[in-house]
Protein backbone atom coordinates (compact mmCIF):
# COMPACT_ATOMS: atom_id res chain seq x y z
CA UNK A 1 0.00 0.00 0.00
CA UNK A 2 2.75 2.68 0.85
CA UNK A 3 4.68 1.62 -2.18
CA UNK A 4 1.77 2.50 -4.63
CA UNK A 5 0.42 5.54 -2.89
CA UNK A 6 4.35 6.28 -3.36
CA UNK A 7 3.56 5.47 -7.07
CA UNK A 8 5.36 2.13 -7.82
CA UNK A 9 4.38 1.34 -10.64
CA UNK A 10 4.12 -2.84 -9.75
CA UNK A 11 2.54 -1.89 -6.08
CA UNK A 12 -0.01 0.02 -8.63
CA UNK A 13 -0.54 -2.68 -11.12
CA UNK A 14 -1.27 -5.21 -8.22
CA UNK A 15 -3.18 -2.75 -6.30
CA UNK A 16 -5.55 -2.04 -9.70
CA UNK A 17 -5.28 -5.85 -9.93
CA UNK A 18 -6.68 -6.71 -6.91
CA UNK A 19 -9.69 -4.28 -6.23
CA UNK A 20 -10.93 -3.28 -9.96
CA UNK A 21 -12.99 -6.04 -9.70
CA UNK A 22 -15.07 -5.91 -6.09
CA UNK A 23 -14.90 -1.88 -6.73
CA UNK A 24 -16.85 -2.36 -10.39
CA UNK A 25 -18.88 -4.96 -9.22
CA UNK A 26 -20.13 -2.86 -6.38
CA UNK A 27 -20.76 0.50 -8.75
CA UNK A 28 -22.52 -2.27 -11.58
CA UNK A 29 -24.85 -3.91 -8.53
CA UNK A 30 -25.54 -0.15 -7.30
CA UNK A 31 -26.27 1.31 -9.94
CA UNK A 32 -27.94 -1.36 -12.24
CA UNK A 33 -31.26 0.16 -12.15
CA UNK A 34 -30.58 3.29 -12.41
CA UNK A 35 -29.26 5.95 -14.83
CA UNK A 36 -26.14 6.08 -12.96
CA UNK A 37 -24.32 3.27 -14.67
CA UNK A 38 -23.14 5.41 -17.49
CA UNK A 39 -20.81 6.91 -14.59
CA UNK A 40 -19.47 3.83 -13.08
CA UNK A 41 -15.77 3.98 -15.33
CA UNK A 42 -15.77 8.06 -13.71
CA UNK A 43 -16.63 6.55 -10.26
CA UNK A 44 -13.46 3.74 -10.62
CA UNK A 45 -10.84 6.50 -11.54
CA UNK A 46 -12.26 8.92 -8.43
CA UNK A 47 -11.63 5.44 -6.35
CA UNK A 48 -8.18 5.49 -7.79
CA UNK A 49 -7.93 9.23 -7.13
CA UNK A 50 -8.91 9.06 -3.50
CA UNK A 51 -6.84 6.05 -2.97
CA UNK A 52 -3.18 6.89 -4.33
CA UNK A 53 -3.28 10.38 -4.39
CA UNK A 54 -0.95 12.12 -1.69
CA UNK A 55 -2.04 11.88 2.31
CA UNK A 56 -4.97 9.81 0.87
CA UNK A 57 -6.36 6.69 1.87
CA UNK A 58 -3.68 4.67 0.99
CA UNK A 59 -1.08 6.76 3.22
CA UNK A 60 -3.54 6.50 6.62
CA UNK A 61 -4.32 3.12 5.46
CA UNK A 62 -2.87 0.77 8.80
CA UNK A 63 -3.37 -2.78 8.12
CA UNK A 64 -2.24 -3.95 11.57
CA UNK A 65 -5.25 -1.51 12.58
CA UNK A 66 -7.49 -3.35 10.57
CA UNK A 67 -8.93 -5.06 7.75
CA UNK A 68 -8.18 -2.68 4.57
CA UNK A 69 -11.34 -3.93 2.70
CA UNK A 70 -13.92 -2.51 5.22
CA UNK A 71 -11.22 0.81 4.49
CA UNK A 72 -11.84 0.03 0.66
CA UNK A 73 -15.65 -0.37 0.77
CA UNK A 74 -15.94 2.81 3.08
CA UNK A 75 -14.47 4.59 0.26
CA UNK A 76 -16.61 3.33 -2.73
CA UNK A 77 -19.82 3.94 -1.19
CA UNK A 78 -18.76 7.84 -0.30
CA UNK A 79 -17.91 8.11 -4.44
CA UNK A 80 -21.09 6.57 -5.36
CA UNK A 81 -23.47 8.99 -3.23
CA UNK A 82 -21.38 11.88 -4.08
CA UNK A 83 -22.03 10.87 -8.04
CA UNK A 84 -26.00 10.35 -6.76
CA UNK A 85 -25.73 13.70 -5.36
CA UNK A 86 -24.40 15.12 -8.13
CA UNK A 87 -27.04 13.80 -10.23
CA UNK A 88 -29.75 14.65 -8.17
CA UNK A 89 -29.19 18.12 -8.55
CA UNK A 90 -30.62 19.08 -12.47
CA UNK A 91 -34.43 17.34 -10.22
CA UNK A 92 -33.54 20.60 -7.93
CA UNK A 93 -33.89 17.98 -5.17
CA UNK A 94 -31.90 18.86 -1.87
CA UNK A 95 -29.89 15.99 -0.36
CA UNK A 96 -31.71 15.41 2.14
CA UNK A 97 -35.32 14.88 -0.03
CA UNK A 98 -32.80 12.11 -2.26
CA UNK A 99 -33.03 9.19 -1.43
CA UNK A 100 -29.34 7.34 -1.70
CA UNK A 101 -29.48 3.28 -3.25
CA UNK A 102 -27.72 1.67 -0.01
CA UNK A 103 -30.23 2.84 2.68
CA UNK A 104 -32.67 0.35 2.53
CA UNK A 105 -30.99 -2.39 4.92
CA UNK A 106 -31.87 -5.38 2.56
CA UNK A 107 -29.96 -3.33 -0.45
CA UNK A 108 -27.26 -2.34 1.73
CA UNK A 109 -26.69 -6.49 2.60
CA UNK A 110 -26.72 -7.15 -1.29
CA UNK A 111 -23.82 -4.46 -2.27
CA UNK A 112 -21.60 -5.75 1.01
CA UNK A 113 -22.65 -9.53 -0.18
CA UNK A 114 -21.78 -8.30 -4.08
CA UNK A 115 -18.72 -6.10 -2.63
CA UNK A 116 -16.86 -9.20 -0.21
CA UNK A 117 -17.60 -12.13 -3.04
CA UNK A 118 -15.28 -10.15 -5.59
CA UNK A 119 -12.82 -9.11 -3.02
CA UNK A 120 -12.64 -12.45 -2.24
CA UNK A 121 -11.95 -13.60 -5.86
CA UNK A 122 -9.81 -11.07 -6.68
CA UNK A 123 -7.44 -12.38 -3.28
CA UNK A 124 -8.16 -16.07 -4.98
CA UNK A 125 -7.03 -14.39 -8.20
CA UNK A 126 -3.67 -13.19 -6.96
CA UNK A 127 -2.51 -16.18 -5.39
CA UNK A 128 -3.25 -18.27 -8.30
CA UNK A 129 -0.91 -15.73 -10.47
CA UNK A 130 1.73 -15.91 -7.67
CA UNK A 131 1.47 -19.75 -7.74
CA UNK A 132 1.36 -20.18 -11.69
CA UNK A 133 5.00 -17.73 -11.25
CA UNK A 134 6.51 -19.79 -9.05
CA UNK A 135 5.53 -22.94 -11.08
CA UNK A 136 6.81 -21.40 -14.11
CA UNK A 137 10.41 -20.39 -12.81
CA UNK A 138 10.65 -24.03 -10.82
CA UNK A 139 11.21 -27.62 -11.99
CA UNK A 140 9.06 -30.28 -14.04
CA UNK A 141 7.41 -31.35 -10.86
CA UNK A 142 6.23 -27.71 -9.67
CA UNK A 143 4.72 -27.30 -13.12
CA UNK A 144 3.50 -30.96 -13.20
CA UNK A 145 2.00 -30.29 -9.69
CA UNK A 146 0.47 -27.19 -10.78
CA UNK A 147 -1.12 -28.63 -13.83
CA UNK A 148 -2.81 -31.65 -11.71
CA UNK A 149 -4.36 -28.38 -9.34
CA UNK A 150 -5.73 -26.88 -12.42
CA UNK A 151 -6.88 -29.92 -13.87
CA UNK A 152 -8.75 -30.81 -10.38
CA UNK A 153 -10.36 -27.64 -9.63
CA UNK A 154 -10.45 -25.30 -12.69
CA UNK A 155 -11.62 -28.45 -14.56
CA UNK A 156 -12.76 -30.37 -12.17
CA UNK A 157 -11.90 -33.81 -12.79
CA UNK A 158 -11.34 -36.42 -10.21
CA UNK A 159 -7.95 -37.63 -9.85
CA UNK A 160 -8.11 -41.22 -11.62
CA UNK A 161 -9.26 -39.17 -14.74
CA UNK A 162 -6.38 -36.61 -14.39
CA UNK A 163 -4.06 -39.28 -14.23
CA UNK A 164 -4.99 -40.76 -17.21
CA UNK A 165 -5.32 -37.08 -18.88
CA UNK A 166 -1.64 -36.91 -17.74
CA UNK A 167 -0.84 -40.52 -19.27
CA UNK A 168 0.21 -41.51 -15.46
CA UNK A 169 -0.50 -45.04 -13.86
CA UNK A 170 0.23 -44.31 -10.95
CA UNK A 171 -2.88 -43.49 -9.61
CA UNK A 172 -1.29 -42.56 -6.05
CA UNK A 173 1.42 -40.83 -6.99
CA UNK A 174 -0.73 -38.31 -8.77
CA UNK A 175 -3.08 -37.83 -5.41
CA UNK A 176 0.40 -37.54 -3.49
CA UNK A 177 1.21 -34.34 -5.96
CA UNK A 178 -2.43 -32.84 -5.78
CA UNK A 179 -2.09 -32.87 -2.23
CA UNK A 180 1.42 -31.38 -2.54
CA UNK A 181 0.06 -28.69 -4.57
CA UNK A 182 -2.62 -27.49 -2.64
CA UNK A 183 -0.11 -27.16 0.58
CA UNK A 184 1.52 -24.97 -1.86
CA UNK A 185 -1.43 -22.83 -2.98
CA UNK A 186 -2.30 -22.52 0.64
CA UNK A 187 0.74 -20.77 1.43
CA UNK A 188 0.61 -18.33 -1.43
CA UNK A 189 -2.94 -17.74 -0.25
CA UNK A 190 -1.78 -16.93 3.11
CA UNK A 191 0.61 -14.56 1.75
CA UNK A 192 -1.74 -12.55 -0.22
CA UNK A 193 -4.37 -12.64 2.67
CA UNK A 194 -1.42 -11.02 4.82
CA UNK A 195 -0.69 -8.44 2.86
CA UNK A 196 -4.01 -7.24 2.08
CA UNK A 197 -5.68 -7.90 5.59
CA UNK A 198 -2.68 -6.82 7.87
CA UNK A 199 -3.35 -10.26 9.98
CA UNK A 200 -1.48 -11.54 11.90
CA UNK A 201 0.33 -15.06 11.74
CA UNK A 202 -2.20 -16.84 14.61
CA UNK A 203 -5.28 -15.59 13.06
CA UNK A 204 -4.26 -15.81 9.01
CA UNK A 205 -5.60 -19.26 8.94
CA UNK A 206 -8.67 -18.06 9.97
CA UNK A 207 -8.59 -15.07 7.58
CA UNK A 208 -8.33 -17.57 4.58
CA UNK A 209 -11.13 -19.65 5.52
CA UNK A 210 -12.92 -16.07 5.69
CA UNK A 211 -12.10 -15.40 2.08
CA UNK A 212 -13.18 -18.90 0.84
CA UNK A 213 -16.29 -18.52 3.00
CA UNK A 214 -16.67 -15.17 1.28
CA UNK A 215 -16.40 -16.81 -2.76
CA UNK A 216 -19.83 -17.72 -2.26
CA UNK A 217 -21.37 -14.52 -1.58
Amino acid sequence: MRAASAGDANARSVFARTYLPPIRAYLGHRWSNSNQSHAIDDAVQDVFVECMKPNGVLDHADPARGDFRALLYGVVRNIARRFEKLAARPSHLQPAQSVYLDELPAQHEALSRVFDGAWARSLLREAVLRHARAARRGDDDSRRRYRILRLRHQKGLPIREISAHLDESDVDAVHNAYRRGRREFREYLREVVAQHTGAASDSLDAECRRVTELLGS
